[in-house]
């Protein structure tokens, strides 16, 4: 058996943005891999560029999404304010910059409920549960405002199980199950990153994104792991 740690959390009204939405912020219905990363690299307080490498396992059931409006602001270090075209002044030592101001759609996920389980080394493992028991920093998922109501952490097993019904939407690797003539929505989400000799963050060739069907509650999947709860962890 593998032990894992189990983390019941909650969250309303939040963006998990997918990178190829613009005029819509449109959002993904749980949280990317890299977005569970980021949170847990902050709880634990570890540096930027420090990456620690984990299995993570994501599921939920939300109350559906609404629009909503916010204000968008889009401007450019190099375009000079002009009082006729610009809506906003951005003033510093020798240049006024000029900004744009208007309003834009953004996607809300309401009443997420969460389960998440992480698997980290062996060496950081107490480090990320005592971490996520007591965060030194109001966590968040997704935008900055996203604040994160966790509700329980504990230590859980593992095991394998055939035949096991989904209790909650799930992000399932594609390549590790065989859905045969079922129809799913596949989600291409991004998991871990490497910093390029310009300080910049790249996806890694190998582990930087990972092909995940977005798995609907009440539909049976085989060869997957259990947790004490009964619940699936799709781990990758």
């Amino acid at each position: 058996m593998e032990k894992a740690i189990r983390v019941e959390c909650f969250q309303n009204l939040v963006n998990y943005r997918k990178p190829s939405s613009f005029i819509i912020k449109e959002s993904y219905p749980l949280p990317p891999y890299s977005t569970v990363l980021g949170m847990i690299h902050t709880a634990c307080g570890y540096k930027k560029g420090d990456f620690h490498p984990m299995k993570i396992s994501i599921q939920g059931k939300n109350a559906g999404s609404v629009s909503e409006l916010y204000t968008r602001y889009s401007f450019s270090p190099n375009t000079k304010y002009e009082s006729g075209r610009h809506q906003v002044c951005i003033r510093e030592e020798n240049m006024n910059y000029g900004a744009f101001k208007g309003i834009a759609h953004v996607e809300l996920i309401c009443c997420n409920e969460m389960i998440l389980h992480i698997v980290p080394s062996e060496e950081d493992f107490e480090t990320v549960f005592r971490s996520l028991q007591n965060p030194p920093v109001y966590l968040a998922l997704g935008r900055h405002e996203d604040i994160l109501d966790i509700r329980k952490v504990e230590i859980v097993e593992l095991r394998k199980q055939n035949g096991k019904t989904a209790r909650n939407d799930i992000y399932i690797p594609v390549d590790s199950v065989d859905i045969g003539n079922r129809s799913m929505t596949a989600y291409t989400l991004t998991k871990e990153y490497e910093i390029t000799k310009q300080g910049l963050r790249r996806w890694k060739a190998e582990g930087g994104k990972v092909r995940a069907y977005y798995f609907p509650y009440g539909e049976t999947v085989d060869n997957v792991f259990v947790d004490n709860y009964d619940d699936i962890a799709a781990l990758v």
